[in-house]
C-alpha cells in the first residue's frame, strides 16, 4: 500500500513538472496604456490546426475585454493590432537509468538489478506569442511568450491555452517602473 502510494506521488510530480509553463511578458515602458481602449487584429502566424487556432484567437479576446479594450468596429479606427504567432517543434529526451533496490523512509522498493536501461521520449514543445502595437506610433507596445509541452488530448490543450493566456494577461496592462 505504501508503495503504491509512493509510487503515485512520484509520477504525480514528473507530471506536473513536465508540463509546467514558462510565461513572460515585456513591454514599452513608455506607452501610455491608458490610452489604449480597442483593438483590431492583425496578420501573425496562426496555428495550423483550426479548431486551436479559433481557441486561441476567443481566449485573447477573452483576456482583452477582461482589461478593459473592445474589438474595434470594422468601420472605426482601432487603438491597438493585436497578433499571435504559435510554434511547435519536436525534441527527444533519453532517460537512463539502472535497475536496483532503493531504500527509503517507507522501507526498500524492490527491482530487479541488471544492465542500464535507456527509454527515448518524443515531446512535443509549443510556443505562443502574443503582440500588441500601438496603431498610431506602428510601435509594438507588449509582448507576452508562454512556452510548454503540447498535449495531444484536446481537453487539456483547452486547458493549456486558458492556463498560458490568463498568466499571460495577468498584470497587463503593465505598471511603469518606479
Amino acid at each position: 500500500m505504501t508503495r503504491t502510494f509512493l509510487l503515485i506521488v512520484i509520477t504525480a510530480l514528473f507530471a506536473i513538472s513536465a508540463s509546467a509553463q514558462k510565461i513572460t511578458t515585456d513591454f514599452d515602458p513608455a506607452a501610455d496604456f491608458s490610452q489604449f481602449h480597442t483593438y483590431t487584429w492583425g496578420e501573425g502566424r496562426s496555428a495550423k490546426i483550426p479548431q486551436i487556432d479559433q481557441r486561441l484567437v476567443a481566449g485573447i479576446e477573452s483576456q482583452l475585454a477582461a482589461k478593459g479594450l473592445r474589438k474595434a468596429a470594422p468601420s472605426e479606427s482601432a487603438d491597438l493590432i493585436v497578433a499571435y504567432q504559435t510554434a511547435t517543434a519536436m525534441t527527444s529526451e533519453m532517460n537512463t537509468y539502472t535497475t536496483g533496490a532503493w531504500r527509503g523512509e517507507y522501507g526498500t522498493w524492490p527491482t530487479s538489478k541488471g544492465a542500464p536501461h535507456t527509454q527515448v521520449d518524443i515531446i512535443q514543445k509549443g510556443q505562443l506569442i502574443v503582440d500588441l502595437a500601438d496603431k498610431k506610433t506602428k510601435k509594438f507596445v507588449w509582448r507576452g511568450i508562454a512556452s510548454g509541452t503540447v498535449s495531444d488530448n484536446v481537453e487539456k490543450v483547452n486547458k493549456i491555452i486558458d492556463k498560458a493566456l490568463t498568466k499571460m494577461f495577468k498584470d497587463y496592462p503593465p505598471r511603469k517602473p518606479n
